[in-house]
């Protein structure tokens, strides 16, 4: 089969790409600059030389969306632009060009902050954010993407609503959290009961591919996430152990509210992200379930558990496995 993968060349993409060639895909990688260094029988192009191309791309069975402008804590005025630009239009410059090109299959990289964080456990038909800048860009996405399946019957699109993912060479949430464990730093507030869902970077590619086999006509969506929650203190643990570090230290719930009401008067006034926040005590002492179990009885088999997942990851960060 003949992929196209937008955004190839970044976190998920670099794996997926070799993956996806390892099992007799070929395709294009397409990137914002030109990407080196592409599986045999792939084409590396850059994003603007393909979407202007107009040679016959009929060839072309799915298209992977992978680019991302990435939440962050505090966005400016040129991160809402980017959100729009990047997560919104970008969707839609490709669906336009899936509809110039005659492909009838589109897979979106979405996210589960596309929805309302309520806490607690949230299915496939939890509300669409609309107040977060990044969520609702999100969320518009996944809109853009089921109106263009819905356009005609031919049409297959799967969007996959990635719970945070992690692995080697992420330097994300899950990292961030490791790396604190690692320098002995507090990292919980609280009991650290709080339960997350969680996602490693060989489950999220395995997940895509599961995702290209799809041939069910419309539009269906999907939580991915590891199999199972975990609290906190359970991920701690996880860290802990595998980086054979000492055991993480907590924070008293009632200091870390303290501190929250300055992370926030420090943001107010510098507009700078402070290390604790009322977000981020949220964050921390909320659950943020998010089930894959419609994807599973859909009779997709997760690759890899979230300790090994945990293990592998954190051996990246303690520099085992690095090239010397």
């Amino acid at each position: 089969m003949r992929i196209v993968v937008t955004g190839a060349n970044g976190f998920i993409g670099r794996p997926l790409t070799a993956s996806l060639a390892a099992h007799g895909h070929d395709g294009v990688a397409v990137g914002r600059r030109l990407i080196q260094g592409v599986p045999e029988r792939w084409t590396a192009l850059p994003r603007a030389d393909t979407l202007a191309a107009k040679e016959d791309q009929s060839r072309c069975a799915v298209i992977i969306y992978l680019e991302v402008k990435h939440h962050v804590g505090c966005p400016t005025a040129a991160d809402r632009d980017g959100f729009t630009a990047v997560n919104v239009e970008g969707t839609k410059a490709w669906l336009d060009w899936a509809d110039h090109h005659g492909v009838s299959r589109f897979i979106l990289a979405s996210s589960v902050k596309a929805v309302h964080q309520s806490g607690g456990i949230c299915d496939e038909n939890a509300a669409l954010e609309t107040a977060d800048a990044y969520g609702s860009s999100k969320a518009s996405a996944e809109e853009a993407v089921r109106s263009w399946a819905n356009a005609t019957r031919n049409r297959t699109a799967t969007i996959l609503r990635f719970a945070p993912v992690y692995g080697p060479e992420n330097e994300a949430n899950a990292a961030s959290f490791a790396r604190q464990i690692l320098r002995v730093k507090p990292c919980l507030i609280g009991s650290g009961r709080a339960r997350k869902s969680l996602l490693s970077l060989r489950n999220a590619v395995a997940a895509i591919e599961y995702a290209v086999a799809r041939k069910e006509t419309g539009c269906t969506v999907f939580n991915v996430s590891d199999v199972g929650s975990v609290s906190l203190k359970e991920l701690a643990c996880l860290d802990s152990t595998a980086a054979r570090a000492p055991q993480p230290r907590h924070v008293p719930r009632l200091i870390g509210a303290c501190v929250e009401k300055l992370g926030d008067a420090v943001e107010l006034i510098t507009r700078r992200e402070f290390p604790l926040n009322s977000r981020k005590l949220m964050t921390l002492t909320t659950d943020s379930i998010f089930p894959a179990d419609k994807l599973l009885a859909a009779g997709f088999l997760p690759p890899q558990t979230t300790a090994d997942g945990i293990l592998e990851m954190v051996q990246w960060l303690v520099g085992v496995n690095k090239p010397k």
